[in-house]
């Protein structure tokens, strides 16, 4: 009798144990706090942590396509940039944010925001392989995958990647509904849907167009594509149109991560590049004072060459303060500048886009110049800019983008690599550069910690391009081949 009352008792135990085990998580979680991060807030971080990275206007790339350079801490500018200082830093942040909202919005069936999601990350990988080339990509984000965790990502060939990258953003295209808006958690479109479906498409050109010197078939089948079918694919067709994001001048959140307090323009050490200047005054160019200011002691426009050091701001041009320097100065995307561009060599390739090379060029300038509210003038008759005024005509479309594309030094430094225009900046080294003989860069170096945290990869992928020089020189990316 006594055994069964303990073992009724011991049941009595192991139950109410085993309750509150079972009940514990739900009592001690409170109500009011999050235990998962909605995916429209992941698509906001994102996009903001997105917009930082590749599409700042005071980073290397910037000087090394000579928009604007520094005065002192020169070493940059002269090609120091290792792999010391770069990282893959956006993995673990905003691309694992897309993936994780991938998911969520895929369960949630919600096919606007995946679509969304597809462009980001198709902007943002693009973004990383013009830079270094082969990366991690098919295997990449998946460290904590509870079926398929690889830990160790394969690089992934660059002529690949484009591949699915195209294919990612045709996908996108096809799964928009226009009619639809996926709300305010989008901070650059605002959740307008038609917005990103031209955007989507404008990405696709500038695709198309980056690998036509490797794949002109795939280049030409795909931009004749969507210029034969402006309703399937809609694409930028005016500034209004344009991938622009669009600040908030009294949030201290969303205020132009651009701003430049007045008080300081005296000590920026970036200022406009002597090539910069000497290309807008020698044409004219009314967007002189938009791109520059006047120099603070002699009122004049005066640029400093790429890796001089030691002279004084003020007597140099800093960057244009009130169209890119001011709190609620834009982010540019893609401009409507840059597709034209894009339809101008896709003609004088012999492309069919509805348009003649020379029309979509003078389009293209007139573009870049409206987007500023200036009037083009008599501009398009210069000498230096007359499409049939004797200057190679390549030439004159590659030294026009590189001009409208200021002060975007990541998509102007893959356009020179990729053109060889302006031809100045494609060969020309900086002053006292620190390899000399060495050539202009054509590649951001690895970061030294993929030694350690992946070392086969990173050595399977310097082995599949071969001819890369000190990180940084000799070999460029799969579609560089000038």
């Amino acid at each position: 009798m006594k055994m069964h009352i303990k073992l009724f008792g011991l049941m009595i135990l192991v139950l109410s144990v085993s309750a509150c085990t079972r009940d514990f998580e739900e009592m001690n979680t409170s109500p009011n706090s999050l235990t998962a991060v909605p995916y429209k807030t992941l698509i906001t971080n994102a996009e903001i942590s997105i917009l930082n990275t590749y599409n700042a206007i005071l980073n290397e790339a910037v000087s090394w396509t000579h928009y604007n350079v520094r005065d002192v801490y020169v070493h940059d500018d002269r090609y120091q940039i290792t792999g010391s200082i770069r990282n893959f830093n956006m993995y673990s942040g905003h691309l694992k944010n897309l993936k994780k909202a991938m998911q969520l919005a895929e369960k949630a069936g919600d096919v606007n925001s995946v679509a969304v999601i597809k462009i980001l990350s198709s902007y943002a990988f693009q973004n990383l392989t013009d830079w270094y080339g082969d990366i991690p990509y098919s295997e990449a984000l998946k460290a904590d995958d509870a079926e398929n965790a690889t830990i160790y990502p394969k690089y992934d060939s660059q002529q690949s990647i484009y591949t699915d990258l195209i294919a990612q953003l045709k996908a996108a295209n096809s799964m928009i509904d226009p009619a639809a808006n996926i709300g305010s958690a989008d901070v650059v479109f605002n959740g307008d849907m038609i917005m990103w479906k031209r955007f989507c498409n404008s990405l696709l050109l500038r695709m198309y167009m980056r690998i036509s010197l490797v794949d002109a078939s795939t280049a030409k089948a795909g931009i004749e594509m969507i210029a034969s079918d402006p309703n399937t694919y809609p694409v930028i067709i005016s500034n209004e149109t344009a991938a622009f994001k669009y600040w908030l001048p009294n949030d201290a959140v969303y205020r132009s991560p651009y701003w430049m307090n007045p008080v300081l323009a005296a000590s920026q050490e970036n200022v406009t590049s002597a090539f910069m200047i000497g290309f807008l005054k020698s044409r004219n160019d009314q967007r002189l004072p938009v791109y520059a200011e006047p120099a603070a002691n002699s009122g004049e426009y005066v640029g400093l060459p790429l890796g001089t050091l030691g002279q004084s701001t003020p007597d140099l041009s800093i960057m244009g303060i009130r169209e890119f320097r001011s709190e609620n100065s834009p982010t540019r995307i893609m401009r409507y500048s840059e597709v034209l561009f894009i339809y101008a060599e896709a003609a004088l390739n012999g492309w069919n886009v509805g348009m003649t090379a020379q029309d979509a060029y003078e389009a293209a300038v007139k573009a870049s110049f409206e987007e500023y509210g200036l009037g083009i003038g008599s501009y398009l008759s210069h000498p230096l800019v007359d499409f049939n005024g004797g200057t190679d005509q390549r030439e004159l479309i590659g030294d026009q983008k590189w001009c409208a594309l200021y002060p975007d030094g990541n998509q102007g430094w893959a356009e020179v690599r990729r053109s060889g225009y302006p031809v100045y900046v494609a060969v020309t080294e900086p002053v006292q550069t620190l390899y000399p003989g060495k050539g202009t860069i054509v590649r951001m170096p690895y970061p030294y910690s993929e030694a350690v945290s992946n070392p086969d990869g990173l050595a399977a992928a310097i082995a599949a391009q071969p001819g890369i020089i000190d990180e940084k020189f000799g070999v460029g990316v799969w579609w560089d081949v000038q």
